[in-house]
């Protein structure tokens, strides 16, 4: 059972490079300041080996290499969001992962021993209230999930 010792040491924001993820931002900063706490963004790149032939069988090597790709732009696209709105924050750090997303976030949670959970309720992809990622992460994460709603303005930046 989670207890709150009053210190949030890490703040986790898994980062889909969404609009929606970027729009929780605010609360990352101010969470992160409040406590000095360090952030660790996080995006998960989807493992396209893993999803069954439905059209036949695929090159494993060209799914490898359009996930590369994806990891390297992730990168790429972390590193600009991490300089233009973290460079305040105590410290920061960038993680480019492989997998399923939820299951890479629950287990990014206990490897980091991660205090707070900060994430958009919804993906890239999502037309509902809420996506299936958030919910998993909210309903089994063993620290508190704090979720935005994703669908406000971003007259911040």
């Amino acid at each position: 059972m989670f207890q709150f010792s009053g210190k949030l040491k890490r703040l986790l924001w898994p980062n889909d490079l969404s609009k929606c993820s970027e729009s929780v931002l605010p609360f990352v900063i101010s969470v992160a300041k409040k406590y000095d706490a360090e952030v660790h963004v996080l995006y998960v790149a989807e493992d396209l080996t893993q999803h069954e032939p439905w059209y036949g069988d695929f090159d494993p090597g060209h799914a490898r290499h359009i996930m590369e790709w994806e990891k390297k732009k992730a990168q790429e696209r972390l590193q600009q969001l991490c300089r233009k709105y973290l460079a305040d924050c105590a410290a920061y750090a960038k993680h480019v992962v492989v997998g399923n997303p939820a299951r890479e976030i629950l287990k990014f949670i206990n490897d980091h021993d991660i205090d707070i959970v900060v994430m958009c309720r919804k993906g890239a992809g999502g037309d509902f209230k809420m996506g299936s990622v958030a919910q998993r992460v909210a309903l089994n994460a063993p620290v508190p999930v704090m979720l935005g709603p994703g669908d406000s303005d971003m007259s911040w930046r």
